[in-house]
This record gives structure tokens, sequence and C-alpha cells, in this order.
């Protein structure tokens, strides 16, 4: 009888392990995942692309990946040629994805800019070389040009019908590796930082490394919702979250650099985030509501109109002001700056600064 018990407990043991081999956690734990994101991938993967910065030893741009650098050293230390190079060659990595049918691709800035070459992986492994349009660097966002197009346009959506645990998906080149895919949920929309101006971000917890920068976001429907940038980690490498930007943003930032080669509208040059608990009591405030002023640049236009640090922002030119991402979304819009009218609580009072 004893024998029969272990053997019958020895059977149970086996048949948990084959359903959690066939029904893994990951999944499991999540009870709204699709079985397979295969027809979104069939619509969003031929738009999307491999993008390298590419320059010689002496010319190796100091904001370049430092895990991709690393990687790179590692190979050539052990004599191996990387999969993604040659020895006498160093590459920033990235991806990227056309926004148009005629050759126009979105990246990271900060994969191209002051590269001397730029290559470009197409999903038929073709490659070719790419022009750079304009990029800026305040939003990190590139716009590059290729001799090729798209036999369809690419699927370009909306990031406004993204919710929170919603499923999405990121491709990209990590450690050059062809055209990888990763999965994860929302976590959150309109994320702001305060060193990062009017630019918003969705969150989410996808597995993004160098290499997926400048990469698009997919959502369950296979469109384009967002441009995958970064990543923050926690504390001792702990796993962080990751960083994506909305594709209005993406659209917007690539049509002003192709139709100008550079952001035209007004830059405020100040820093700015939420409204903590603790600021909103130290300021004499019962709501944590509004944008935070946490920096101001000298001779910038925040300046000029009389912005000061530890200003809590709460309207600006009859718009009104909620959290840092309502003020990046206003400044987004923003295109003129004579007349900016900016109402601010400091000192215990609403003021009203007018730009003249």
């Amino acid at each position: 009888m004893h024998h029969l018990s272990i053997a019958l407990a020895l059977v149970i043991a086996l048949s948990g392990c084959a359903t959690w081999l066939a029904n893994p956690p990951a999944l499991r734990d999540r009870p709204d995942a699709p079985g397979t994101f295969a027809a979104a991938l069939a619509r969003g993967l031929p738009a999307a692309v491999g993008v390298y910065g590419v320059s010689v030893p002496t010319e190796l741009a100091t904001n370049a990946s430092a895990a991709g650098a690393v990687a790179l050293r590692r190979s050539t230390d052990r004599g191996e040629r990387p999969p993604w190079t040659d020895v006498d060659t160093r590459t920033r990595m990235g991806a990227g994805f056309f926004v148009s049918a005629d050759g126009l691709i979105a990246t990271a800035a900060h994969v191209v800019t002051d590269a001397p070459s730029i290559v470009v992986k197409l999903p038929d492994q073709r490659v070719m070389t790419a022009e750079l349009v304009a990029a800026d660097a305040d939003t990190d966002i590139a716009l590059i040009r290729i001799a090729a197009s798209l036999r369809a346009p690419p699927p370009l959506g909306s990031s406004a019908s993204l919710r929170m645990g919603d499923w999405v998906l990121a491709v990209g080149e990590p450690y050059g590796l062809d055209r990888s895919v990763v999965a994860g949920i929302v976590g959150g929309r309109g994320r702001h930082f305060a060193e990062d101006g009017e630019l918003l971000f969705i969150q989410t917890d996808l597995s993004l490394n160098p290499g997926n920068s400048g990469g698009p976001l997919l959502d369950m429907r296979g469109n384009i919702v967002g441009m995958n940038l970064r990543t923050i980690v926690g504390p001792f490498g702990t796993p962080g979250l990751s960083l994506s930007v909305p594709i209005e943003i993406v659209r917007q930032i690539v049509n002003e650099l192709a139709s100008h080669g550079r952001i035209t509208r007004p830059r405020l040059g100040a820093g700015f985030e939420d409204v903590s608990p603790f600021a909103a009591l130290a300021a004499g405030r019962t709501h944590a509501n509004g944008a935070l002023i946490s920096s101001v640049s000298a001779e910038s236009l925040a300046w000029r109109i009389g912005l000061r640090a530890k200003d809590i922002v709460v309207g600006m030119n009859g718009r009104p002001i909620g959290d840092s991402a309502d003020l990046a979304r206003v400044l987004l819009s923003w295109r003129s700056a004579s007349g900016t009218k900016i109402t601010v609580f400091r000192e215990g009072r609403y003021q009203q600064l007018v730009m003249d």
C-alpha cells in the first residue's frame, strides 16, 4: 500500500508538471491572454526594421548603448566576430518602423545621431544605407529615409485605444538578434518625467534590451501604437518598467522634422513633474494636482515668462492642468509664445504670468 501511494503521488506530480508545461504561469495567471500573437505580428512585422548607427572605433559616439558595447567588447576579446558587425566596426543597435510607404522610417535619435553611416535591415533581410532626414534630441526621435518602399501603408494605429492591462508587443533587434518579439501588458498611460519636457510615455512591463530602442509597439490588432524608447531599471538591477512614446506624438514629431528639419514650435525650457503629496502639503495645498516646476533654464521662455522652481502650474492658455501629463499635452499643441498665459500657485496664492 505504501509503494502504491508513492506511485500515485508520482503520477499526480508528473500530471501537474505536464499541465504546467502546457500552460505556463506567465499565461495561466493572465486569464485574458490570447492563445497566440501570430495574427497581430503578421500585420505589424512587415513595417518593422533593424537600424544600426555605424562608426569606426575612434568615432564611437559617447551615447552608444553601454550594454551593446560590453557585448561587442566581450566578443572581440574572445576573438569572435559579433553577428551584427565585424571586428573593425562599432555599432549602435536599434530598431525602427516605416511611417509612410515611400521609405520614411522613425527610430530613436540616439541610435543614429552623429553616426557616419546608418544601416537598415529590412524584413526580407535586404540591407541598405539610410539618410538622416532630421533628429530631435529633446524627444529622442529621428526620421531617416531609405530607397525602398512598402507594398501597403504601415499599420499606424492609435494609442488612445489602449487600456491598462491590455496586451502589447515589442519588435526589435536586442543584442543584434533578428526581429525579436516580446509580449507584455500596459501598466499606465500618459506617464511623464521631469527631464522629458513635453514627452509622454506608455508604461509597460515589456522586457526591452539594447537594440529595442526605436522599434514599434504593437497592439493586439497588429497596429503600431507607439515607439519603444527606454527601460527604467530598479535598484540593484531589479526588474523595472519600460516606456514607449505614443504613436500620435511620434507622428507629430516626424511630420515636423519632415517639413522643417527641426521642431519649430516653442520650447518651454523648464523641467516639471507631478505634484507629490509632500510637495502639495509644503505649498499649503490640500490637493496634489497641477504640475510642479522642478527647474528653469536660464534665458528660456519659462525664465522670460517668470516661472520659478517650486511653482505649481494649474492652468495654461485657458486649459486646466491636472498633472504634468496635462501640461505636456498643452505644450505639444503650443504654437506661439506671444500672449501665453500660465496660472501658478506660488507662496500661498494664485498668480497669472503673461508672456509679452
